[in-house]
């Protein structure tokens, strides 16, 4: 992996930290923080890091697959709470997700009159 590719990682760790984490309410308010374990981002920040040690990774390896399949509760709940706030974009990129799939479940969701399973 050339330095520039490593560069390009790295500023991209750097956009999901400053576009993120700063305003993260859970990584400010709590000691134990998700960040690791639950967080969509920290772990969209791990995989790049990770990236960072291997030598033998091909630049279009690098493009991160999106996630699949059923939502997870918490995923429901960002997406129902940042609907008035984030676009289709922007909801797609924090939540590794498709932006139709997105888009289709945000549909799904207002069809039904919200998220029933609020903690």
């Amino acid at each position: 992996m050339t330095r520039e590719e490593k560069k390009q990682i790295r500023l991209r760790i750097i956009k999901l930290l400053d576009t993120n984490c700063s305003s993260c309410k859970e990584r400010s308010e709590r000691r134990d923080s998700p960040c690791l374990t639950d967080c969509p981002i920290g772990k969209r920040m791990r995989q790049l890091s990770s990236m960072l040690e291997e030598d033998h990774i091909n630049v279009s390896v690098t493009e991160e697959t999106k996630r699949k399949g059923k939502w997870t509760n918490e995923e429901e709940f960002y997406l129902w709470h940042h609907r008035h706030i984030l676009t289709i974009d922007q909801l797609a990129e924090k939540l590794n997700r498709d932006e139709q799939s997105v888009y289709n479940k945000l549909c799904r969701l207002k069809k039904k009159g919200g998220i029933q399973h609020v903690s």
